[in-house]
């Protein structure tokens, strides 16, 4: 068996990370999207919910608002969604997951 060259190898784990997947939250189980961003400076781990919200509603405080890029010919991607963009967008726009808050007695017990 051969080995792959190492930029190869480097290249195929990045292209898996950024694949946007569909699993469950690890703290509430909830549906969630996962992947990171495909930015080469920055690169970010984003959960998302699934669901895309009407930006012309607003983003709810304290959220934030990433973009589900991607068509019939190219990968999803999740991007962040700033300023620039935001304006001519016509992504769905999704927003950062925050688990539910748990009743008090769960905690207690």
């Amino acid at each position: 068996m051969t080995r792959l060259p190492a930029h190869l190898v480097a290249e195929r784990a990045a292209r898996a990370a950024e694949t946007v997947r569909r699993q469950p939250c690890p703290r509430c189980g909830a549906d969630t999207l996962t992947a990171r961003t495909p930015d080469r400076v920055a690169a970010v781990d984003v959960r998302t919910d699934p669901t895309p919200i009407d930006p012309k509603a607003g983003i709810p405080a304290g959220r934030l608002a990433w973009c589900l890029t991607g068509g019939d010919h190219t990968p999803q991607r999740i991007r962040w969604r700033d300023r620039w963009h935001a304006p001519h967008c016509t992504h769905p726009v999704l927003i950062d997951h925050q688990c539910p808050p748990r009743p008090v007695q769960e905690t207690l017990l």
